[in-house]
Formats: structure tokens, C-alpha cells, sequence
């Protein structure tokens, strides 16, 4: 099993979605994205991780997913590209996720040859809920037609690989159906996250809307993966834009950080913040269907 590090590899966005928990501390330091030399020590680091793990905790790790984030992923072609070659030196196997809305046909090619997996953010298919989002740059909201016309484009020339969508539930887009784009998307995973309160408490849903929302779309359950607050608390490695894990506070809204990481050395950023390794074993091969609602109360509602 590899061991999945999530790279916020920049704040920027050319949408701004209401929710989006990609606001981190950053006084007025630059991303490290911009460095190459940065990236190529951070690469390092990151390649220390399976081993440093496995002895903490007596995991098996065999090597890294390196998933990279934004912000949008893509918004800086050049310095995507390089952390890409980079990662590669070290034998990373990667995945991104992105809106779409930045990709030409040199990054889908990229995208198609040197990714195993490729996710798109699509939260709502209404324009109107889109606008009300944030997914919309200069007034203008996603073009899901575009979305799907990428994804054929990379599916040409890369058909096995894993194609994922993400959506993010809330009091916009709780009580809409997905079930017939998801079809024609056909994803190897569809991720539903309940809005996490990180950012804003505005347009929170609670638990019941969401079994609700799941329940709608039963007939997916064999491609949902579904996660709930606790499930992704401390799950997650994360790595912020200035290079630094960082994780949800458990006291309140924001984000608790570790040092440096190409500073102070991977080893010793991790004993700065909280990873939980057996949850995120537990995460990773939880069955993505709705079989898990049926062990809470929610089950005893339907």
C-alpha cells in the first residue's frame, strides 16, 4: 500500500467557492511551488515518509501517491510541470484533482501519460447553484460540457485511468440529483464530502441532509465514497503552500501547523501535528457504498 500525501501546491483560484478551505497562514511567505530548488528538496522529504512510518507505527508502506491540490492545481503550468519531474525522479505515482477550468491539450497529455488518477471537482449541474457556490470565474459558472469533453480527451489516450469526482454537499446543492452526469461521466470513484466548517459555518449541512443526499443516489453506491467530518479528521497528511503539514484544529476553525518541512526535515514536522495512521488505513479501504449509513441511526430514519 502506498502512503498518500496531499500537496496544496497553491492558494490561487480562478473561482471562489464560498466553503473552499484552501485559506491558509501564510504572512506574506511564497509558495514553494515557485522554488525550484524547494521542490526538489521537499521531493526528498517526502520520499523519507514510507520508512519513517513504517517503523513509527508498523505499517507496511511501499512508496508514495503524491495528490496534488489547490487552490487549482493547474493555474501555474510551468511550475506544475516541474513538480511533476520531480516527482517522478523519486518514483511517485500521482494524482490531482482540478476544476478543469485551466487545462490545455499539453496538460492533458501530461495528465493522461504520467497520472494514475485524475479528479474533477463538480459540485452542482445548475448554474444558478453554481454562481451561488462560487464556481464561476467572471461571472461565468463551470461548463460541465467542457469537464466531460476533457475527460474523453484523456480517456483516448489513457483508457485505464481512474477518472474520480469530488463534490462538496451543502445547503445549495444538497437536494439536487447528480445521477445522470455521474452515469455518463462513469467514474471509478465518486467522493462525496459533507462541507467541512473549517472556513464558514454558512450553508452547513447536518448529518440526516446528507444520509438524504446519499440515499438519493443509491443506485452510484457502488462508486460512492463517502466521508463524514470524523472520518476525515487527522486521516489526511497535508501539506500547505509554504510546505508545512497541517491539519483541522480541533478547538476551533483554521488550521494547526507544523514547522518548515524542508526546514526542520519531514521526521520531525510529523511530530508536530496529528496523523492518525490507522484511520487513514481505515479510510482507504473503506467499501464506498452507503453499507456504512446502515451501522448509524440514520438507518433506523429511512
Amino acid at each position: 500500500m502506498k502512503i498518500v500525501i496531499n500537496w496544496h501546491i497553491t492558494e490561487a483560484c480562478n473561482y471562489e467557492c464560498f466553503y473552499c478551505f484552501a485559506k491558509w497562514q501564510k504572512k506574506n511567505q511564497k509558495e514553494l511551488l515557485h522554488s525550484k530548488e524547494k521542490v526538489r528538496k521537499l521531493m526528498h522529504e517526502i520520499s523519507l515518509l514510507p520508512a519513517i512510518l513504517n517503523v513509527k507505527n508498523g505499517t507496511a508502506f511501499t512508496g508514495i501517491r503524491l495528490n496534488l491540490v489547490g487552490g487549482e492545481t493547474f493555474l501555474y503550468k510551468q511550475q506544475v510541470l516541474n513538480i511533476i519531474q520531480e516527482a517522478r525522479k523519486h518514483g511517485f505515482e500521482l494524482s490531482a484533482i482540478t476544476n478543469g477550468s485551466s487545462l490545455d491539450q499539453d496538460l492533458i497529455t501530461v495528465i493522461a501519460t504520467q497520472f494514475s488518477t485524475i479528479g474533477f471537482s463538480i459540485d452542482s449541474l445548475s448554474d444558478k447553484s453554481n454562481l451561488e457556490i462560487g464556481r464561476s470565474f467572471k461571472n461565468t459558472p463551470v461548463e460541465k460540457d467542457r469537464i466531460l469533453k476533457y475527460i474523453n480527451e484523456i480517456r483516448l489516450i489513457s483508457p485505464n485511468i481512474d477518472i474520480k469526482i469530488n463534490s462538496v454537499i451543502n445547503q445549495i446543492n444538497k437536494d439536487e440529483d447528480l445521477t445522470d452526469f455521474i452515469k455518463k461521466v462513469s467514474p471509478s470513484k465518486w467522493k462525496v464530502f459533507k462541507m467541512l466548517p473549517v472556513i464558514t459555518n454558512q450553508h452547513m449541512i447536518d448529518d440526516f441532509e446528507f444520509y438524504n443526499f446519499l440515499k438519493k443516489h443509491d443506485e452510484l453506491q457502488h462508486i460512492i465514497s463517502s466521508e463524514d467530518n470524523d472520518e476525515m479528521t487527522h486521516s489526511y497528511l497535508m501539506i500547505d503552500p509554504i510546505g508545512r503539514f497541517f491539519q483541522n484544529s480541533s478547538t476551533s476553525c483554521g488550521y494547526e501547523y507544523s514547522s518548515e518541512i524542508v526546514t526542520i526535515g519531514i521526521s520531525n514536522a510529523l511530530e508536530e501535528i496529528v496523523f492518525n495512521v490507522n484511520k487513514f488505513l481505515k479510510r482507504s479501504k473503506l467499501i464506498p457504498n452507503l453499507n456504512v449509513l446502515n451501522q448509524t441511526p440514520y438507518a433506523e430514519m429511512a
